[in-house]
């Protein structure tokens, strides 16, 4: 066992008796819903629902908690210092889960239950002893478990961190793992990329490596160019290598046309190479015009790798691509 997976399983294990100790700070009805505000992470967006995802000037509604696909998230790209959890219990048992913006206006089916006073620590022990449950009794499973890791991640203060660095580097679970990581890049800044970034590069499952490089093109590192291109050069996975170089294609970085090009020469992974043009063709406009047909100009190349970046150019509404497709068809392009 590595010095890292012994650090986080130290660190499950106390933040497991943590929770234990003091869950019984937060006393929830057995049935229907409770809500209460805490002091939310630095930049935390302000979630909310939206009259519509299209509108130029965005308005709030009120988020139907009961409901099972109620769509939330930040439109407007303000902030918030404030997020208030709402919890609906039956029999005692957590069924629903939903962390908003505290501005947020909401409707619900019941009276919703106001808890009080509640510490931004207690609140991310409480979220902490779920994300501990198991068998029958656990509800880390889809949309409440999606809840419990984003409402740790848009908790303040370095609890709530740790929890989600110790369930994203150590945790047995592979899914509640991949969402760590998201959350941890997506809202904890700086110091939740440099996790992220950790487990894109050291993790042994090939599946939490290609997912990490995915979250932490959502963060605010000030290395996500470097490190894509890095993971794409280094990475033992072929599949991870090809997701790095997508990845990079759409963060739209200086050079990533270089970088991605370099890798369809070099890497030996035919997957890699096919995914190296696809990548091409996600740059932005005219980059992406350029860096394909250049490849399919590019006679060191081989035949089905020029006619692949023919395949995608002629999948682009590109002035550019357009214009030398025709010259293809009439044969002023060369074989």
């Amino acid at each position: 066992m590595n010095t890292q997976t012994i650090r986080a399983a130290l660190g499950l294990a106390a933040l497991a008796m943590m929770s234990q100790a003091q869950s019984e700070e937060l006393k929830l009805p057995r049935d229907g819903w409770t809500s209460w505000q805490v002091a939310a992470v630095d930049g935390a967006p302000e979630w909310c629902c939206w009259n519509s995802w299209d509108d130029k000037n965005p308005s709030t509604k009120a988020c139907s908690i009961d409901d099972d696909h109620g769509n939330f998230g930040s439109r407007n790209h303000r902030t918030t210092d404030a997020v208030r959890v709402y919890a609906r219990t039956t029999g005692g048992k957590i069924e629903r889960l939903r962390v908003l913006s505290a501005t947020c206006p909401v409707d619900a089916k019941t009276p919703i239950h106001e808890l009080g006073s509640v510490a931004t620590d207690d609140s991310a022990r409480w979220l902490i002893g779920l994300t501990k449950q198991s068998g029958a009794e656990s509800i880390m499973r889809g949309d409440v478990a999606d809840n419990v890791l984003a409402g740790l991640a848009m908790h303040q203060g370095s609890l709530a961190q740790d929890a989600l660095a110790a369930i994203a580097r150590g945790d047995t679970r592979t899914e509640a793992r991949k969402k760590a990581v998201f959350w941890l890049a997506m809202l904890r800044g700086t110091a939740g990329a440099d996790i992220a970034t950790s487990v894109m590069f050291n993790d042994k499952d090939p599946q939490l490596r290609e997912h990490a490089s995915f979250a932490v093109t959502q963060s605010k590192s000030p290395r996500i160019a470097e490190d894509l291109t890095r993971l794409g050069n280094t990475d033992t996975d072929g599949q991870v290598r090809a997701q790095a170089w997508f990845w990079l294609a759409h963060t739209g970085a200086a050079g990533a046309e270089d970088a991605i090009a370099a890798a369809l020469k070099k890497d030996k992974d035919d997957h890699v190479r096919e995914h190296a043009v696809f990548a091409l063709s996600r740059l932005p406009d005219e980059r992406a015009t350029r860096a394909l047909i250049a490849v399919a100009e590019d006679k060191t190349l081989t035949r089905e790798q020029r006619k692949r970046a023919v395949f995608w150019l002629a999948q682009s509404e590109a002035d550019g691509a357009q214009k030398y497709l025709e010259k293809v068809l009439v044969g002023k392009v060369g074989d």
